[in-house]
């Protein structure tokens, strides 16, 4: 793809354009920074004076941000990321973004986005690269000049090509040709031109697609300014030969190739050109005469691997198994082929790997129902893919419009409140004149009894509706604060002693020896207790559990005992000998019991403590209940806290107590009730 060269020069031809604002240059030397930039981006000086040259530019340039700089920041990026230090490039691109954001500068944010459309699509993420493009274009949109519409237009079209979308990339291409030429933008054009005439090869509309190749040679006359020039001047002459290879028209593949290498000397200039047309000279030369392109073909495999070029690395490999296969040596040529096919894999250059499964499958003619069953389902999956694609680059242009629709009308929606609010401010300002005026008025004047009436017989209706609508809600609640009650007893009173009776009785399948089973059948007989509280539960929902408990602190001794049976746990109980638990409410002692049967009934299950403290001392205003154990803690941030934690909290709140769950993994657990007295 041709988007990162494409950036580069059209930001280089709008520097050259634009007018010299020596006054707001804040002591940077324009035509230096120029002269580096521009230095740094020939072909023909070697790469570590170009990165050389670059960071100069760079010194002089990032230092304070300037708008009348910003497409120089932007070139900045492009060099860097055109030279793979993407870090740096993204550096930039931050900055540029952070200042375009904070001076509301859309042009700025338009060419942060082409730049990292332009990552993206290096990258081969192809579908956030037309993301990027399509968002770039609706911010110019919004702007009356449309800056850079015809550039994203073209990438967009480069993009769509990429992905084989041949018909949606000429449309592309052709609507940014039509402003190319209003605004004569010649490097634009050139670049239009080549890329209908690659759509158009694309869906083989040969005749069509040299037609708007030679119309880029023509355009390419008016380019010689163009820093790339001679590269721009021959990528022409290098699509019409790969067109005639297709044709089989060899001999004029291989004149223009021969045009093109007249041009300069490619293997100093532009090496990678250099390979292209050579390969294309080569298998030319192969398929006529089988003769004389070997040593050319090895030395752009050379150039290739050596530029880290996998598009010449593939195209080499693959036209050396083709002559290999054409001199019968089909070891070699299956061995080219196959390492062809690896690139191709690797960078995702599907075309490639089709060709590749079908000269195995003439290298291999044994294999060759493998290689073209393989040449089969990955044409039809690519076909399948092309669909996929074309709709979601569909889905994007639709959703980034939507994005765009929802901004805008939450501005306007936002302008609209903003006004609103000024009119209810008014509107306010004026009523409350106006009530003062009648207040007044009303004062001086006689009240009207039977007006008077009328507002009080209003008022008692009123009344009597807003009680009704009081009692109903309050039969609400009741209903609801019973639901969530029946809930809790159940879960904290006669789950906790079934499980604690589970416990005791699980016992017996480890020890079935008769002072076991004696004590065993204890617990049988306190399921005859759980079922006259569940009776208790069922038919007296307001009775108090505890009324017929005489001694509240033997009960919470039973339950520390009935956990003792069966459990290894040491438990101490410290009780202050001044609590008078008959003074205390029923239902205060009921939730107390509740909460600690909950406690312990979660230590037992979860903490694996050795031991547990249960305090229960009397303060000056208030009754202090804190349980303690030595188990392995658990995180409360972590939000997992089950319904029995929410119960314990519920039940403090319902005697105006608090409940407070302290723990840290492998410190323990304290839970602190605190009860006003």
């Amino acid at each position: 793809m041709k988007i990162k060269l494409k950036i580069i020069l059209l930001l280089i031809l709008s520097i050259s354009s634009c007018e010299k604002k020596e006054s707001n240059l804040k002591g940077i030397d324009s035509e230096n920074v120029d002269s580096l930039l521009t230095w740094s981006q020939k072909n023909n000086i070697d790469k570590e004076k170009r990165i050389a040259f670059l960071k100069k530019a760079d010194k002089l340039l990032v230092k304070d941000y300037d708008s009348s700089f910003r497409d120089r920041y932007y070139i900045l990026a492009s060099l860097y990321h055109y030279n793979s230090n993407e870090k740096r490039s993204l550096e930039i691109l931050e900055f540029v973004k952070e200042k375009s954001l904070l001076f509301k500068d859309t042009l700025g944010l338009i060419l942060t986005d082409c730049q990292i459309a332009n990552s993206n699509s290096r990258a081969f993420k192809i579908d956030s690269a037309y993301y990027y493009f399509t968002r770039a274009e609706k911010l110019s949109t919004k702007l009356k000049s449309k800056p850079y519409f015809d550039f994203i237009l073209l990438n967009k079209a480069d993009l769509l090509c990429f992905q084989r979308d041949y018909v949606g990339a000429e449309v592309k291409a052709i609507e940014a040709l039509r402003i190319a030429k209003r605004k004569n933008n010649n490097r634009l054009i050139y670049d239009c031109y080549i890329t209908i005439g690659n759509s158009l090869s694309g869906i083989k509309n040969y005749d069509s697609a040299k037609d708007y190749y030679q119309k880029s040679i023509e355009k390419s006359i008016e380019l010689k300014n163009d820093p790339q020039y001679v590269t721009l001047k021959a990528q022409p002459y290098n699509y019409i030969s790969e067109i005639l290879l297709n044709e089989g028209d060899y001999i004029s593949a291989i004149n223009y190739v021969e045009k093109a290498l007249k041009l300069a000397n490619f293997r100093k200039v532009d090496p990678a050109m250099f390979s292209y047309l050579n390969n294309k000279k080569a298998i030319a030369k192969i398929r006529i005469t089988q003769d004389g392109s070997l040593k050319i073909l090895k030395e752009t495999l050379r150039i290739g691997d050596s530029l880290g070029n996998s598009s010449i690395g593939f195209t080499s490999r693959f036209y050396l198994a083709e002559y290999y296969l054409s001199v019968g040596d089909t070891l070699r040529a299956k061995e080219y082929c196959e390492n062809g096919k690896r690139i191709a894999i690797t960078k995702k250059n599907f075309e490639g790997e089709l060709k590749t499964m079908e000269l195995l499958a003439k290298i291999d003619p044994k294999n060759s129902a493998f290689y073209n069953e393989r040449f089969i389902s990955l044409n039809d999956s690519l076909q399948n893919v092309e669909r996929a694609t074309r709709n979601k680059f569909a889905r994007i242009e639709f959703e980034t419009d939507e994005i765009t629709t929802q901004k805008n009308l939450a501005e306007a929606e936002k302008e609209k409140i903003s006004a609103q609010r000024w009119m209810i401010l008014g509107f306010s300002l004026f009523f409350l004149a106006v009530f003062i005026f009648l207040y007044i008025s009303h004062r001086q004047r006689s009240k009207n009894k039977e007006l008077q009436y009328l507002q009080q017989q209003q008022k008692a209706n009123e009344e009597i509706y807003r009680l009704m609508l009081d009692q109903q809600q309050k039969i609400e609640e009741g209903k609801q604060i019973e639901k969530r009650r029946i809930s809790k007893e159940l879960h904290d009173g006669v789950m906790g002693k079934l499980s604690s009776i589970r416990m005791n009785l699980f016992v017996l399948g480890k020890n079935p020896d008769s002072e076991t089973l004696i004590r065993c059948m204890e617990h049988v007989d306190e399921i005859q207790n759980i079922e006259k509280e569940i009776r208790k539960i069922s038919h007296d929902l307001n009775q108090n559990l505890f009324a017929d408990a005489s001694d509240f602190m033997l009960m919470v001794t039973n339950l520390v005992d009935n956990i003792r049976e069966h459990s290894a746990i040491h438990f101490k109980i410290i009780a202050d000998e001044k609590i008078d638990w008959n003074r205390i409410n029923s239902s205060v002692k009921m939730q107390v019991y509740r909460i600690l049967q909950e406690a312990l009934q979660n230590i037992e299950k979860y903490a694996n403590a050795t031991t547990v403290v249960i305090s229960m001392l009397e303060k000056e205003d208030h009754l202090s209940v804190t349980i303690t154990d030595d188990g392995i803690g658990f995180d409360p941030r972590s939000g997992k806290s089950g319904i029995g934690h929410k119960n314990m909290h519920e039940r403090a709140a319902e005697i105006n107590g608090k409940c407070i769950i302290s723990s840290a993994i492998g410190k323990g657990t304290a839970i602190n009730l605190i009860i006003p007295t």
